[in-house]
């Protein structure tokens, strides 16, 4: 592919809607290119994460297993972002990923997207609001099924130190 067409499939990604064509571009240029045959392990749960992966051609397998058990599978294709938190911070991949066929992606490192923020700091910016902002909506859903649950409102951190944590990042 080229630096174009590169530049054109990040322009599908959703998380990348706030990104013009110069940032694309830095974004398209530091990544690489990557090839998996079908069956073939592109990491495993559990492994350290240093990049995303954009799959440009072919479907991915997303499967998250406990006690050797698979508990939850997905099916990911052309345009979808694989590991977006590896992108901002040091984490473990929370699943297995398997090309179900041959496999093409764009492997994003953490280092490149890292450069991009730091050369781009309104953009860094925009994209923490949005990440704070997923955070805060996942601490609101826990918060209603806690509720549900029963627990004393007083043995935990309220909903109101939780945003707050969060949006300090």
């Amino acid at each position: 592919m080229s630096l174009t067409s590169d530049i054109d499939l990040l322009k599908q990604v959703p998380f990348f809607d706030n990104f013009d064509n110069d940032q694309l571009r830095l974004l398209a240029f530091g990544a690489e290119m990557r090839a998996y045959r079908a069956k073939q392990v592109i990491f495993r749960q559990g492994d350290l994460a240093d990049s995303g992966f954009v799959i440009t051609e072919g479907q991915i397998r997303m499967t998250i297993s406990e006690n050797g058990f698979d508990l939850q599978s997905q099916i990911l294709g052309p345009g979808s972002l694989i590991g977006e938190m590896a992108l901002m911070a040091e984490t473990r991949r929370s699943a297995m990923a398997t090309a179900i066929e041959d496999v093409k992606v764009i492997q994003i490192r953490r280092v490149t997207f890292r450069r991009v923020m730091d050369e781009y700091p309104e953009l860094a910016a925009i994209i923490h609001d949005r990440v704070a902002g997923r955070l805060a909506g996942l601490v609101d859903d826990l918060e209603k099924v806690r509720s549900k649950l029963g627990h004393d409102a007083e043995e935990e951190m309220s909903l109101e130190d939780a945003e707050a944590f969060v949006k300090r990042g």
